[in-house]
């Protein structure tokens, strides 16, 4: 079936023939002819002027690594601080249990102070409830260990101490007791 259209067809030109002459199209009127561009004769030197060294800014620091190098040069106090710093700025961080181990442990050689040693053993219980089967919660968890049985010894000690002192106090008692049965007898 053939469709009909009713748009214009055009017929392919008819082939030139052999040894034909083609006539070139003038170009028209106001069509610009080709342009040579003038080149000065002697070239002006321009003077350069040095460009001032391009200002190198540094990135804000890494608190992460502040607390690293303080931790490393025994500067506790000052990786305690960036190591909070870096928790706070950070709380979805891959690398905050490395932070919340140091953090402990800079807390734990910071001093022997009641307050330190609750806040290390903070950061270690929060290190094993926010990264269990973490290679520094097994640490963290020794070093828990560690401080319940220094504490244990501590009260052991002290418990030793109040027991020597309450033996000391009887001792002397029996002492001026028996001083007061026989006065004629010289104290040891």
């Amino acid at each position: 079936m053939l469709l009909a259209s009713g748009a214009c067809h055009k017929k392919p030109a008819a082939p030139v023939p052999p040894g034909a002459l083609i006539k070139p199209v003038p170009p028209p009127a106001n069509f610009p002819l080709a342009v040579t561009p003038s080149v000065p004769a002697s070239p002006k030197t321009i003077p350069l002027t040095p460009l001032p060294p391009p200002k190198i800014v540094a990135p804000p620091p890494n608190h992460l690594d502040l607390g690293e190098k303080s931790f490393q040069t025994g500067k506790y106090r000052q990786a305690i601080q960036s190591f909070d710093s870096y928790l706070n700025a950070n709380p979805k961080s891959g690398k905050r249990d490395e932070a919340l181990f140091y953090m402990g442990l800079s807390r734990l050689l910071a001093g022997n102070s009641p307050r330190d040693m609750r806040l290390a053993e903070a950061a270690f219980k929060r290190l094993i409830s926010e990264f269990p089967g973490n290679p520094y919660t097994s640490q963290a968890e020794y070093m828990l260990g560690l401080q319940g049985q220094i504490e244990r010894l501590r009260t052991d000690v002290k418990e030793r101490d109040d027991k020597i002192k309450q033996l000391s106090d009887e001792l002397q008692k029996l002492k001026e007791i028996d001083m007061q049965r026989h006065p004629s007898r010289p104290p040891d």
